[in-house]
């Protein structure tokens, strides 16, 4: 947790700045690639993290990947976390601030669940109802859950909204069952 905490710290503190400087669109393609980089790089998640690799080494090799592909406020950026020690948490960072900017945006993001492919039509109108349900630009992540019958299930942070048959059914039981109890009343 004290990782994580730093680098929302780190990770505010050059939104703020990008945003100060009129930066933000440059730096958040910046901090994509650093972000996808690390990912698709065991070598390069193992590099941030060794405390082994004196910190002169470390400014070199990340002078020598990321010099030419970031912005030069991006990049003193990167060699200030190296000159402080916190490279390690480069990754976190970069994850940070684009939750930071998706926030700053009114972006939320939604996994969506369902047993089939929706569609580019089904999908639309799916996210046209998150979006007004929640009053923010949705971006969706969608992935196939073959134990649901049909419909779909959509998550955004803590918040479950289930549009699956499995729902719907035990919503019309329970109107039925309401409906034939207070027939008797």
């Amino acid at each position: 947790m004290k990782g994580a905490t730093a680098a929302r710290r780190y990770a505010r503190a050059l939104l703020g700045l990008a945003s100060e400087t009129e930066r933000v669109d440059e730096v958040a393609a910046d901090m994509r690639m650093i972000r996808s980089s690390v990912e698709g790089s065991q070598d390069l998640k193992l590099f941030f993290r060794s405390p082994i690799i004196d910190h002169f080494k470390k400014r070199d090799v990340v002078r020598a990947i990321f010099k030419k592909r970031v912005s030069d406020f991006t990049f003193k950026f990167l060699i200030l976390l190296v000159d402080k020690g916190r490279e390690s948490l480069t990754y976190q960072i970069a994850v940070e601030f684009g939750a930071l900017l998706d926030d700053m945006l009114g972006i939320v993001h939604a996994e969506l669940r369902s047993p089939f492919e929706l569609g580019e039509k089904n999908s639309s109108k799916i996210k046209a109802k998150l979006e007004e349900m929640t009053n923010k630009k949705v971006r969706i992540s969608f992935s196939l859950d073959k134990s649901l019958v049909g419909g779909f299930l959509a998550q955004i942070g803590d918040t479950v909204y289930d549009g699956s048959v499995r729902r719907q059914l035990e919503l019309l039981k329970e109107q039925l069952s309401n409906n034939s109890l207070s027939r008797f009343d």
